[in-house]
């Protein structure tokens, strides 16, 4: 039957929204491991260690979900490019679902001794996998069904959708940790994880309702789909998909200095409650997934370059102004540096890079050139809580060098923004870009 005028433009709203709530509840998958790494996962699977070894294997089994991530950006890339981009994020779902649900069964390290860290950094592995093909296909998803002159608006709820789920999963813990510690080390933990089932149900019902992208269909008539993307991306693309990496590469790592290491850090530290903690960093999310969309919105209005740059200046520049706010152990002010950083630097790149990575590369390469490209990018931010939790240890001058670590990624990002070509202006339909737009 063909699409009524109605259904048509619905299909954009629909898009986003699917891209929005998947994004969300498969986020929400990996939150929850790394907000269990921070408040837990040291003492049930790796007791043999001291607290500090404890809590840099916890966050080192965090970052090893970065690192196979790549992977999955290219397989799911791939199959996105060559199968559709539906099948793709249906499969990623389903990747991440079942390997969170395992991780809430899986026996510590009291019931099967060394075996217990074993399986959980192999289900870790899975996890990362899965959601190496989200992010990426997700945002070409919304970008590709995206009206005329909205693109940004339209992608950039593909990025706010993980943000949600750190909302929902750090608000789950945070009810979780009000239960009495012995309860919440014996099983209140798992219960986030094997929420996991719900979750993951609810979105495979919304994205099993919205049809393949147009631009999809169109490009297919025009070009022969190479056999591996990711061969053609890295051939003719090269440049492109290392600006994706770099651009990604510092707004991960400070997102994930501020939202997971921050959680035992400011304890131990500052002696900041942990519930505190958790609420702070839930309700500065809550801000940050709202403001994202919006920031999206004013680059289809001035375009996407001075946006981003902005945007990884003052993250860059408000990641101090967050660790001075913690060492005031004052609740106000901690949560006001936390929403400066995010809603103000954070926000901004995340809103504008979905449209912006999208319009660098042609539809028959695009998800698996995007996806490549943000997952080497999303590796460093996975490493961030590894990397901290390493040179707060090491005492070399407090929380100092790991700002000046961020600082360092910003202007590579910033670097690599200049040099990018920037399209926000020109159709995503051809299979062979246009000159580019430089702003």
């Amino acid at each position: 039957m063909a699409s009524t005028p109605t259904s048509q433009a619905t299909t954009p709203v629909r898009a986003a929204i699917a891209s929005f709530v998947g994004g969300m509840l498969e986020y929400y998958d990996f939150f929850v491991y790394g907000t269990a790494a921070a408040l837990v996962l040291n003492k049930l699977f790796f007791a043999g260690l001291s607290p500090a070894l404890g809590t840099v294997a916890a966050f080192a089994t965090f970052a090893i979900g970065y690192v196979v991530r790549p992977l999955g950006g290219i397989v799911f890339g791939h199959v996105a490019d060559h199968l559709g981009r539906k099948r793709s994020l249906i499969a990623t779902l389903l990747v991440m679902g079942v390997s969170t649900v395992l991780i809430g069964v899986l026996p510590t390290y009291s019931s099967i001794g060394a075996a217990a860290p074993m399986l959980l950094l192999l289900l870790r592995l899975i996890q990362g996998f899965g959601l190496g093909g989200e992010l990426g296909v997700a945002s070409v998803f919304a970008v590709e069904h995206a009206p005329p002159g909205r693109r940004g608006f339209f992608g950039a709820f593909a990025y706010s959708g993980p943000f949600a789920g750190l909302v929902l999963s750090t608000g789950v813990f945070g009810l979780l940790s009000l239960m009495p510690a012995d309860a919440f080390a014996s099983w209140g933990w798992r219960v986030p994880f094997l929420f996991s089932v719900v979750v993951v149900a609810v979105a495979l019902i919304v994205r099993l309702g919205v049809p393949e992208p147009t631009v999809l269909r169109t490009a297919g008539d025009e070009v022969t789909k190479p056999r591996v993307p990711v061969v053609e991306a890295l051939r003719g693309h090269s440049k492109d998909v290392l600006a994706v990496a770099l651009i990604s590469a510092a707004p991960n790592t400070i997102f994930y200095i501020v939202t997971v290491f921050s959680l035992s850090y400011a304890t131990t530290a500052h002696g900041v409650p942990q519930t505190t903690m958790l609420t702070i960093v839930t309700l500065a999310a809550v801000f940050l997934f709202t403001a994202t969309p919006l920031w999206g919105g004013l680059s289809d209005r001035i375009g996407r370059k001075k946006p981003i740059i902005l945007g990884t200046i003052a993250e860059g520049a408000l990641l101090f102004v967050f660790f001075l706010g913690l060492e005031t152990s004052n609740t106000l002010v901690i949560f006001a540096t936390t929403v400066l950083v995010l809603g103000l630097g954070h926000a901004v790149v995340n809103g504008v890079v979905p449209a912006f990575f999208c319009e660098l590369f042609p539809t028959h390469i695009r998800a698996s050139a995007v996806s490549l490209g943000q997952q080497l990018g999303g590796v460093m931010g996975g490493i961030a809580p590894l990397v901290a939790a390493t040179l707060i240890g090491a005492n070399w001058g407090g929380w100092l060098p790991l700002a000046a670590y961020g600082v360092v990624l910003c202007a590579l990002g910033v670097s690599a923004t200049f040099v990018a070509l920037h399209r926000w202006d020109r159709s995503i339909v051809s299979s062979h870009p246009a000159a580019a737009v430089q702003s």
